[in-house]
């Protein structure tokens, strides 16, 4: 292995889109393959120099920026290159690019997918070429190698446990909105399920509606709108993705509701535009995600598949490794931001 990195990244002037695997904007409505359990074992081959290839969704989002930045991070931790491709959204693109990193020799590849159904194909190449393919988030399809995603299931959780442990003692029932994520993503359904399961086993709170907010702040916004007329005496909105809940807030707004009266609001992703308005006091809490420390993941897995050892999943089935979440609050938003800042 060299000790030095090499970082091509082929960045261009593209659409701001939406907050990145916050909202799974290109999963197919299938959801996530598991591949195939009794597949045929790929003898990778660890190549000299070790290059790992990440074909990123699009540079122009920050969260992919983070990602990115993981990436190399535990590139150079490891003493290995990295090249960088972003796909600007592109899946055709994406294809190609990804099959030119195959090409360039590398010995693992990472990818972010703009649409899961496209990886087969690539896949199929990298093994040709004993490659192992790590999957980063968004969804899967084909023979992957592992796949790296958030706890979203967990996550939904945790948004149930802060309104319970806000509102639990407080006589209700409580009524509660839910934001969902477009149809047919996959981690929206789980961001939603699990709190909606906690919740409907509480007779303290009861869900009134439940709305696809487009993964956007203007269908958040509309979304809140329609519910918040509907009921008028609301008291909770979880947004499955945080672009949904700051839409959320201006219905709020002008609905005359805020968080200072009591209020509940919650996101999902931990951006920045959510962290401001917790900081401001018009939202309660996100429940944020590490793409950074994902990064770093998906280069030990991959390392991990070259040489032989334990991916470390937590779904040996789906070969998927679960990356924990938080939920950050007022209180919990000065330490969360520091250490922010030391990954960044």
């Amino acid at each position: 292995m060299r000790s030095t990195l090499k970082v091509v990244a082929l960045t261009a002037a593209a659409g701001l889109m939406l907050t990145a695997c916050a909202s799974g904007a290109d999963e197919p409505a299938g959801g996530a393959s598991t591949g195939d359990s009794n597949r045929a074992e790929v003898q990778f081959e660890a190549k000299d120099p070790l290059t790992i290839g990440y074909s990123v969704y699009d540079l122009q989002n920050p969260y992919w920026q983070s990602y990115t930045a993981g990436v190399k991070a535990g590139a150079e931790a490891a003493g290995v290159e990295v090249v960088v491709v972003d796909q600007k959204s592109d899946q055709s693109q994406q294809v190609s690019g990804s099959l030119d990193l195959i090409n360039q020799d590398i010995s693992g590849l990472i990818v972010t997918p703009v649409q899961p159904s496209a990886l087969p194909s690539t896949i199929d190449a990298a093994h040709d070429a004993k490659i192992p393919v790590v999957i980063a988030d968004i969804g899967v399809a084909g023979d992957y190698d592992a796949y790296i995603q958030s706890n979203n299931l967990n996550g939904g959780a945790l948004a149930a446990e802060y309104v319970i442990e806000q509102l639990g003692e407080v006589p209700g029932p409580h009524k509660v909105g839910v934001i969902e994520l477009h149809a047919g993503s996959v981690v929206g359904e789980e961001r939603v399920a699990e709190f909606v399961t906690i919740l409907e086993a509480n007779d303290n709170f009861e869900i009134v509606s439940s709305l696809d907010g487009n993964d956007t702040v203007d269908g958040g916004f509309a979304a809140a709108q329609d519910m918040l007329s509907a009921n008028p005496d609301l008291e909770v909105i979880y947004a499955a993705n945080d672009d949904s809940a700051i839409g959320a807030q201006r219905a709020m707004e002008t609905a005359g509701k805020s968080v200072a009266d009591g209020f509940i609001l919650i996101g999902f992703d931990g951006a920045d535009g959510a962290l401001d308005l917790i900081e401001q006091g018009l939202m309660s809490a996100t429940v944020a995600q590490d793409p950074y420390g994902q990064g770093i993941k998906a280069v030990e897995t991959i390392l991990a598949l070259l040489e032989g050892e334990d991916a470390g999943y937590d779904d040996a089935d789906t070969r998927t490794v679960f990356f924990p979440v938080e939920i950050v609050t007022n209180d919990s938003l000065a330490d969360f931001r520091a250490a922010l800042a030391k990954k960044n």
